[in-house]
């Protein structure tokens, strides 16, 4: 059985689905990130924003993040950070390639522009996949679903601390509680 989390920029797995990682794992799935954009306009660090150097890192805090968590495989997509709309067709083919049992994806209407565009292209392959938000709050009509992680927080935690590049420029507080929550469509309501 595989799992498949879908993060835009690198971190977003770790923020969002850090702890559920460590279930399925727990469980013996076998766990693949794919990371979307390159990150380069991601830091709260001007001199850093938009540059090479920033990809490198943020690809290095990725790998080391994503082995804390015991993730099995991480793929880097390389899109520029920023313009996943503008590439939404090479985006979707890259991900028509990569299967999962359960997949985990951000939503289509999270406020970041690369988060809604790979929320929309996932509904779309995989309709009925897991949806997180990072930018926004919730619309209603879908079903919650809540991941109990106290037991993994402490992982998480070790994991989120790699992404020093990304420390004072995310909301941590609300990544860090005791559930990673997630959205379902309605449709596809799991009991």
């Amino acid at each position: 059985m595989k799992v498949l989390i879908v993060a835009p920029h690198p971190d977003d797995e770790t923020l969002c689905c850090g702890g559920t990682i460590q279930i399925f794992k727990e469980m013996g799935y076998e766990v693949n990130v794919v990371i979307i954009t390159d990150g380069r306009y991601g830091s709260p660090d001007e001199r850093l924003r938009g540059s090479m150097e920033l990809v490198e890192i943020r690809r290095q805090e990725a790998l080391r993040a994503n082995k804390i968590l015991g993730v099995d495989n991480v793929t880097f997509l390389n899109f520029e950070d920023s313009k996943v709309s503008e590439r939404e067709k090479e985006v979707e083919d890259a991900l028509k390639s990569l299967m999962g049992d359960a997949v985990f994806s951000p939503i289509r209407f999270d406020n970041h522009a690369d988060h809604s565009t790979i929320g929309k292209i996932v509904e779309k392959i995989f309709p009925n996949a897991y949806f997180y938000i990072i930018w926004g709050s919730f619309q209603g009509g879908w079903k919650e679903i809540r991941f109990d992680i106290k037991r993994y927080k402490e992982v998480k935690l070790r994991a989120l601390q790699e992404y020093k590049s990304q420390i004072g420029g995310l909301p941590l507080e609300k990544f860090t509680g005791d559930y990673e929550v997630f959205w379902v469509k309605e449709v596809f309501r799991r009991k």
